[in-house]
């Protein structure tokens, strides 16, 4: 059996074909990344969590993941090893959801960061490494 496939360009959907399968139903999925600070999903938390970060050690680029369970103002700031702050991703009202942030370390030095997430009702703090 011979396959081959063939992107549709005006969806961006790959499809598969071969021998014998003439007429037959085919399925395309299509994913994107998500970016920016929306929910990435219309899961409702039970509770505020704040994921260790991937990759760890990272460089330059990682990904932080926290859950929202309900409205409310949220920060989630990154500080050095002296307990500066070195950069705000996140400073606003957030609906409930599960959300992804990628943070960007290219302009700091290797080394141990601390990132902090905080609402009216929860704290929490990781540690992550970052290795040029």
């Amino acid at each position: 059996m011979t396959w081959g496939y063939y992107t549709d360009n005006s969806t961006g959907c790959t499809m598969t074909s071969g021998a014998g399968q003439a007429n037959r139903p085919n399925a395309c999925f299509t994913m994107t990344a998500a970016s920016g600070t929306g929910p990435v999903s219309n899961i409702v938390p039970k509770e505020y969590s704040l994921n260790q970060n991937y990759p760890n050690p990272f460089n330059p680029v990682t990904k932080i993941n926290f859950e929202v369970p309900k409205q409310g103002f949220v920060s989630l700031k990154i500080f050095d090893v002296l307990g500066r702050e070195v950069k705000t991703l996140v400073n606003e009202v957030k609906t409930p959801g599960v959300y992804s942030i990628d943070f960007n370390g290219a302009e700091l030095s290797s080394g141990v960061y601390f990132y902090r997430m905080e609402s009216a009702e929860f704290t929490d703090i990781k540690k992550m490494m970052l290795i040029k």
